[in-house]
């Protein structure tokens, strides 16, 4: 090779930051696929200009946010130059380096020869072999290739480098930190419920995704939930995302929880205990466990008022997240599966729902499913319309199969101006689109609404 090609071999060689050399790691993830990483690192800096360099990082870092500091050298270190080093090492990269260079390559007969690479063209070399003869070789042809050295210009694994100026010499520390993709958590909630629905058991898990190309060891985890806003930046990389398998890790002990305080106008957990984070693992850490609260069921049917309709009733499970029921804690964003225990004592799940960032004193509304023996029928019974209004009769059944009462909310709704002009039952006018009527249907019976309301346009 010539000597330009072996300085550019020396330039890639890195300084390698093992975990021992590592003194802290602080990981703050995110809700939106984002997580931050701050680490001081046991390091070793040359007097006077210094190539240095931190392999190992996230390889979906975001390189406009990389920072660096030497926080017991400020005066004596200066941070000239910063560049993130991408080009990863493979096949056909290695090939594209050696055009022009020699290679040695080992047929699948077992004859092995040298020869100048010319050109790569898809699964073909083109070489020129000593006897100064071009040969078009077919990679399927090749059992081994043989390559004196690494080529200049690539790395082993994602790499940051800086040019210094320091006047210092020595060992010291290092606070690196950067903004990376690939990393994520949300919130799993188990609801139990008793016998009579009333009275529930609540526990949480939290799981952490990390598919960001980094593992991280012994590191101090923090969790922010809420959405925070992001400027759009435009940038010609695209960060290189590999499909993966993700691995679940075995749960946590729930002993050592998390810790919730604000942060602006978010809520922040941090886990009372240092864990480690491997690349392309689930991990799942207990947040809370088994908080008895009391719950509410109740049956919907919500219909618009343009039409008839027959349906089964939703059914859908309340739950103050209030002190006096055991919470007031704020619930971030996440998956509740609801259960109920069998006869013989075995959990049955009932149902799953969604819920969003529920702060205390809110209240939780979860839908568990579809009713089986609890139906509603509405029916237009009439309608007169006028110049630029209507008055519209309504008839809604509520039937209930079950041998036990049930709450029901009837909510229908509106649009336009319009108001109730009689009905059979009491009624709720919560917004200027819905009307609720709340009515308890005994076992085994029907209840019947009616009610005429005027829309006006």
């Amino acid at each position: 090779m010539s000597s330009v090609k072996k300085i550019s071999l020396l330039l890639i060689i890195p300084l390698f930051i093992f975990s021992s050399d590592v003194k802290e790691t602080n990981i703050t993830v995110y809700n939106n696929n984002l997580g931050l990483i701050q680490q001081v690192l046991d390091v070793e800096v040359e007097k006077g200009n210094d190539l240095f360099k931190i392999e190992g990082i996230s390889s979906h870092v975001d390189p406009t946010t990389v920072h660096l500091s030497f926080p017991k050298q400020k005066s004596k270190i200066q941070v000239l130059e910063q560049n993130y080093l991408y080009d990863l090492v493979n096949s056909n990269k290695i090939f594209e380096k050696y055009i022009g260079e020699k290679i040695i390559c080992k047929t699948n007969d077992g004859n092995t020869f040298g020869a100048e690479l010319l050109s790569i063209e898809g699964n073909n070399l083109i070489v020129r072999k000593e006897n100064n003869g071009i040969r078009i070789i077919n990679r399927k042809e090749i059992f081994d290739y043989s390559f004196p050295e690494l080529p200049g210009g690539l790395i082993l694994k994602p790499t940051l480098q800086w040019q210094l100026k320091s006047s210092f010499a020595g060992k010291t520390d290092a606070k690196l930190s950067y903004l990376t993709s690939g990393m994520s958590w949300h919130a799993e909630y188990i609801l139990i419920l008793d016998e009579k629905d009333e009275n529930g058991s609540l526990s949480s898990w939290v799981s952490l995704e990390n598919h960001s190309g980094a593992s991280f060891e012994d590191a101090k985890l923090k969790l922010i939930a809420g959405e925070i806003n992001r400027a759009r930046v435009q940038s010609q990389y695209q960060p290189r995302m590999e499909k993966s398998f993700a691995m679940a890790a075995p749960m946590m002990d729930a002993e050592e929880n998390f810790e919730e305080r604000g942060l602006m106008d978010y809520h922040l957990y941090e886990l009372q205990r240092n864990v480690d984070l491997k690349d392309k693992e689930i991990k799942q850490v207990s947040m809370f466990d088994n908080l008895d609260c009391k719950v509410e069921k109740q049956y919907i049917f919500s219909n618009h008022n343009y039409g008839s309709n027959e349906k089964p009733l939703t059914v859908q499970v309340k739950i103050p997240n209030s002190k006096n029921n055991n919470l007031g804690i704020p619930l971030p964003e996440g998956v509740v599966r609801i259960f109920k225990e069998d006869i013989d004592k075995t959990l049955q799940m009932v149902g799953e729902d969604n819920i969003k960032h529920t702060s205390k004193n809110d209240t939780l509304k979860l839908t568990v499913g579809k009713a089986f023996d609890v139906k509603g029928e509405k029916l237009i019974m009439n309608r007169d319309q006028f110049k630029r209004s209507e008055e519209v009769k309504v008839q809604i059944k509520v039937k209930n199969s079950k041998d036990e009462k049930v709450s029901v909310v009837v909510e229908e709704l509106h649009s336009n101006d319009w108001n109730v002009l009689e009905a059979s039952d009491k009624y709720v006018k919560k917004s200027n689109s819905k009307l609720h009527f709340y009515v308890d249907v005994n076992a085994n019976s029907t209840k019947t609404i009616v009610y005429r309301f005027r829309r006006n346009w």
